[in-house]
């Protein structure tokens, strides 16, 4: 089955989201989710941070499915943007990186230590983009929210989960093609 015919509850079901632990020189590290990570040889995500040290050493430390991953986070929220292809996602990713370099050169403030893109093709072979803020996005709870770009171009919100207690997801929300 292609990934174009994939319904949106087969994604929900079947996708992987990675979690992966990125040592610093300094002996500190940060997390980031990423749609694929290969433990023999990293790969170079996009990600935006202000402080732009690369990484030393990397570790995959968890696998979660999107109503799974809501329970994972504390004070954050993800978007996960699925594409038709390559192409699509990198013209995304390159529409947002112009808008936020014209959001600075105007003299604007954009805080990139609160927001970390990462990109890839999912467990799926859906091309991804994996949006990290560090909030709380929806009725001060974390959030997970899929963005699907392969039918319309400017993507329609398909899925959100927000969290509940525990291990209950609070607000499971589907919105079929």
């Amino acid at each position: 089955m292609s990934s174009d015919n994939l319904t949106v509850k087969e994604i929900v079901e079947d996708l992987q989201i990675l979690r992966v632990r990125y040592e610093l020189p300094d002996s500190s590290a940060f997390v980031r989710y990423e749609p694929r990570f290969d433990d023999s040889q990293p790969e170079e995500l996009t990600v935006h941070s202000s402080w732009g040290v690369p990484s030393v050493g990397a570790d995959k430390t968890g696998k979660f499915t999107l109503p799974t991953l809501v329970n994972e986070l504390q004070y954050a929220y993800i978007l996960a943007h699925m594409f038709p292809n390559m192409q699509a996602m990198e013209y995304f990713l390159a529409g947002f990186d112009t808008s936020l370099s014209q959001l600075e050169f105007i003299g604007g403030n954009y805080d990139f230590d609160r927001m970390w893109i990462s990109s890839g093709v999912s467990n799926l072979g859906i091309p991804m983009a994996i949006f990290l803020g560090q909030r709380n996005a929806v009725n001060g709870q974390p959030s997970v929210t899929l963005v699907d770009h392969r039918k319309q171009a400017t993507g329609q919100v398909v899925y959100r989960a927000v969290r509940g207690a525990g291990e209950h997801v609070g607000e499971d929300f589907y919105s079929e093609e």
